[in-house]
């Protein structure tokens, strides 16, 4: 027999009504959320930052419509909070994520109340989700998945109240608005389904009973879609970001089952997939760290004490959000940066397991006041207060890594290269890290209109060039089709003569190698004729000029396990390249000196340390 329950430990085999004369457990929900609010609001991010950001925050500022499954209501609530008359727009958006996160930590907070009665427990959960740094780090810019949190933790909350009193059916119709307005959202939360009919299955006979009650629940999903209605009203604005360029209603389901990327792929480039599924699992364990990992087994072993139905739910639950979806996700981890893009899908396995955290930690005080009974309170509080030790630890050690509040790199290097451009240019790029942050201040901050960005690895999809014709009617587009034969990007290049073209990112095909050259200019490469001479001395005068006016970021500021890697790498290569001429020009101390610089910039560059190995001595 373990010890009689106390503040922590007492748990209710039936249902746990939240009295609204509760005032502590109010306070304390309160109190959780408030210092939440706080370490978020202090972290969050003023500006754009590499990844989506900066695209949904153009969507959100324009209307416009954003890459495929186009993130409707994100968008619609982003244009919303771009209104609030707080800060830049970019800080104004990135509050989105901030409220989104922090609602996700106060209902996983009533969520766990309910499973346990405790307060204490409940907190715990709350607070170990909040300031787990995944969690934490996804809370401080615009994404679509602090959203999808906050929809999954609001639909977990909904079917717990309903399981309660099965005989009600406002909770579960509202969760299957919920669900609906989820799919607007982010489609994984589609992944959640499985439990769902669990918890459905297992109230039968109620639902059989009241046969209206699922026709509402559908209809009640199908009215959460309604936000996809934005998506053609939107398209036909033709504001500057307008993905898809959607026209009809077959344009609307190709953009809802993401056909450019692939239907059901996580990534759609071949030399990204594969890779192991263990180790894709392993990442995903392994972000949960070592205490929340144990409190989630322990929490599960309560759950399949006492609250049975909710054990089958949230393994059901977690095992499809977490390692069935990052099992089938085929994204080839041995590729340090694409930890990036998939450690964000790891976030709705944390929404889930957080409620268990709870219960493991009444797991943890029962046996501990068992062990000692006759310290039971000294044991007690010796838990809660390791659990606060815990949080309050983990926001030390995580809050430089984390902090977003002071990111201006994606800003910064979206300025610098388009102040390397000559008036009038054209800018062939690639790379999430070049055109969104780019689109952006284009976009929004009307910065640089003066060039025409073509972003090179939209330029296959069959409505990108009616666009680009659309959007810069100046601009000659010589081909309707980029086939890679009569398509080129020579063909596009020659049909502009009398514009000077930039490039970053590698051109999409060998058209440019017999009639052009690439001209390193700072950032940017310049696309020169065959017969243009360029002396090496006016290239190093050119590119001295331009690095002492970038505003290069220091390595110790730079999230490495970001895009941000690839903004580094691309500063330390305008150096690098001139390094190389010198090299070819078999002026040595001179390519000694460029290389050096470009480690400056990038320690880890590579290519670098490698030619300064091979340098004559």
């Amino acid at each position: 027999m373990l010890t009689p329950p106390s503040a922590v430990t007492k748990a209710t085999t039936g249902p746990v009504e939240l009295a609204r004369s509760d005032l502590r457990t109010l306070f304390v929900g309160l109190a959780v959320v408030a210092a939440t609010s706080s370490v978020y609001l202090l972290t969050a991010a003023r500006d754009i930052v590499v990844g989506d950001s900066p695209e949904f925050v153009t969507v959100a500022v324009t209307l416009g419509v954003a890459h495929p499954p186009g993130y409707p209501l994100l968008t619609i609530l982003g244009h919303l909070f771009s209104l609030l008359p707080i800060g830049p727009i970019p800080f104004r958006v990135n509050m989105l994520a901030v409220v989104c996160g922090v609602l996700t930590v106060g209902l996983v907070y009533a969520t766990a109340w309910r499973l346990t009665a405790s307060r204490v427990a409940a907190a715990a959960a709350g607070l170990l989700l909040a300031f787990n740094p995944l969690f934490w780090s996804w809370s401080l810019v615009i994404e679509a998945f602090p959203l999808n949190n906050l929809l999954a933790a609001a639909l977990i909350y909904l079917l717990v109240v309903w399981q309660e009193r099965p005989e009600r059916a406002t909770p579960l119709i509202l969760a299957g608005f919920v669900g609906g307005l989820g799919m607007s959202n982010h489609q994984t939360i589609a992944l959640l389904l499985p439990a769902v009919l669990f918890v459905l299955w297992r109230h039968r006979e109620v639902l059989l009973a009241r046969r209206w009650i699922l026709p509402a629940c559908a209809g009640a999903s199908l009215l959460g879609l309604l936000p996809y209605v934005y998506l053609p009203w939107a398209a036909a604005n033709h504001a500057p970001m307008n993905w898809g360029n959607i026209t009809s209603f077959g344009d609307l389901v190709d953009h809802f089952l993401r056909r450019d990327y692939g239907t059901g792929q996580l990534v759609s480039s071949p030399d990204y997939q594969g890779g192991s599924p263990v180790q894709r699992i392993g990442l995903l364990l392994e972000s949960f760290g070592p205490a929340e990992g144990l409190l989630l087994v322990l929490g599960a072993v309560q759950a399949y004490r006492q609250h049975r139905w909710y054990f089958w739910f949230a393994l059901l639950a977690f095992l499809f959000t977490g390692p069935a979806f990052v099992a089938y996700a085929n994204v080839n981890m041995s590729i340090p940066i694409l930890l990036f893009v998939v450690e964000r899908f790891f976030l709705l396995a944390h929404v889930v397991a957080a409620p268990l955290f709870a219960l493991g930690l009444v797991l943890v005080v029962q046996v501990a006041m068992g062990l000692a009974r006759d310290r039971q309170r000294l044991v007690e509080n010796a838990v809660i207060a390791g659990v606060i030790l815990l949080a309050l630890l983990r926001v030390g050690i995580s809050y430089d890594a984390v902090d977003q509040s002071d990111n201006h790199v994606a800003r910064w290097f979206a300025e610098d290269v388009l102040s390397t451009l000559e008036p009038d240019s054209i800018l062939l790029a690639g790379g999430d890290e070049t055109v969104m942050p780019v689109s952006y201040i284009q976009g929004v901050e009307h910065y640089r209109t003066d060039v025409t960005l073509v972003m090179l690895g939209l330029l296959p999809a069959h409505w990108y060039i009616p666009q680009l014709r659309e959007s810069y009617p100046e601009l000659v587009v010589p081909f309707n089709r980029f086939d890679r034969q009569v398509g080129t990007t020579k063909a596009l290049v020659d049909a502009n003569p009398n514009r000077t073209f930039g490039v970053i990112w590698s051109a999409p095909d060998d058209s440019l190698s017999s009639s052009y050259w690439y001209y390193s200019r700072g950032l940017v490469l310049k696309l020169l004729p065959m017969a243009t001479d360029v002396t090496l001395d006016q290239m190093t005068a050119e590119n001295v000029q331009l690095l002492q006016a970038y505003r290069l970021p220091a390595m110790i500021k730079i999230k490495s396990k970001s895009f941000e890697r690839a903004i580094l790498y691309q500063y330390a290569m305008a150096p690098f390249r001139v390094g190389e001429e010198y090299e070819h020009g078999q002026v040595y101390s001179g390519a000694r000196a460029w290389y050096e610089r470009a480690l400056s910039i990038d320690p880890e560059l590579g290519p670098a340390r490698w030619r300064l190995t091979q340098l004559p001595k």
